[in-house]
């Protein structure tokens, strides 16, 4: 209990006597705060929240605790990838079916499964479309976006300027802790032309067709048939036989598109992804995060795509968190999209 000095006890007391009073008074008001604050209640959450602290505000009559509202950084479900689509490509004066017609199945798979690219930041261009078709097209959007050369490790890396400027202050980051962030593969760790993606296909296409023929998945016949289709057409197929269970990617255990991108859709191609060698550093992946690259196509362990965005804010542009191979993966948030099953049954590995 707290007793108040009224005027007849102050006529009682030599001053010295008062202010030794109003000492002990000012003393048991401050204990009597530190109590509240210990004995109220806190969540786990709100404990390891330095903003949070019961603060009990003594004025007069008016005794309240003051705590740090909920806000949406707090938790919750990531949003949904297609609505912040909407209004990112809005922003940009496009629309989804500009970027990835829905009658095109084999565009909106893309979409669905390297669309974080469509969300990075301004100061980057995202393709315009998510799947080029040509040479020349690729040609026009990398002259568009610009790109700048530098020599890592000996390779010749190329990427837009402002992704090569924040993978450029995450390598001296690394290197002062005496490790490196370099080019795994060579000069094709960054950016690539329609051409190389073509090559790249057809290192796990043709292979596979050799393998599922021996085993007696696929006739000669068929095998002859899908070497024959125009390309588009092809993606679609073996995007189609992959739903039996005839893989093309370079284990042969999941979708080609976890292994290698189909002709004209790498996140390469738009200069935003790097290839590290030093993929499987713990250090090395928080320290790429904290520059804006992040892990984004399922079970691809080496590959980042530069988004330019801070961690914590990834949930709210739509993208969810998920972990392959001890790794953590952004993938868009898409609830029935075909990434989203091969996590739940595992298969990306």
């Amino acid at each position: 209990m707290i007793h108040t000095v009224t005027p007849v006890t102050a006529r009682l007391f030599p001053k010295a006597v008062m202010k030794a009073l109003f000492e002990v008074r000012a003393s048991l008001r401050f204990l009597s705060v530190l109590i509240i604050c210990l004995v109220l209640p806190t969540s786990p959450a709100q404990a390891r929240d330095p903003l949070y602290f019961p603060l009990a505000v003594i004025t007069g009559n008016d005794s309240r605790v003051m705590t740090k509202p909920p806000s949406a950084d707090d938790g919750g479900s990531p949003a949904l990838f297609y609505e912040v689509l909407r209004k990112s490509l809005k922003k940009r004066k496009t629309n989804i079916e500009t970027i990835c017609p829905a009658s095109d199945a084999v565009a909106r798979r893309v979409l669905e499964d390297y669309g974080a690219i469509f969300l990075a930041d301004k100061k980057v261009l995202p393709p315009p479309v998510c799947v080029f078709t040509s040479h020349e097209q690729v040609v026009q959007f990398q002259e568009k976006a610009g790109y700048t050369t530098e020599f890592i490790a000996y390779d010749e890396v190329e990427l837009q300027p402002e992704a090569m400027k924040q993978l450029l202050k995450a390598r001296a980051e690394a290197q002062k802790e005496n490790f490196d962030i370099t080019p795994r593969d060579g000069a094709e760790a960054a950016r690539r032309s329609f051409d190389d993606s073509l090559q790249l296909w057809d290192t796990r296409f043709q292979p596979a067709l050799d393998y599922w023929l021996a085993q007696g998945r696929l006739t000669e016949a068929e095998v002859a048939r899908l070497k024959s289709l125009p390309l588009r057409s092809q993606i679609a197929e073996v995007l189609e036989l992959e739903k039996s269970g005839i893989y093309f990617s370079k284990d042969l255990s999941k979708s080609i598109l976890y292994s290698i991108a189909a002709p004209g859709t790498s996140q390469h191609i738009a200069m935003l992804a790097f290839d590290v060698t030093e993929f499987d550093n713990p250090r090395v992946r928080e320290i790429l995060a904290k520059h804006g690259w992040f892990q984004t196509v399922l079970s691809d362990l080496p590959h980042f795509t530069f988004l330019g965005l801070k961690e914590k804010d990834l949930p709210k542009h739509g993208l969810k968190q998920v972990e392959v191979d001890g790794q953590i993966f952004w993938i868009p948030n898409v609830p029935n999209s075909v990434a989203n099953a091969q996590v739940i049954n595992g298969q990306p590995r």
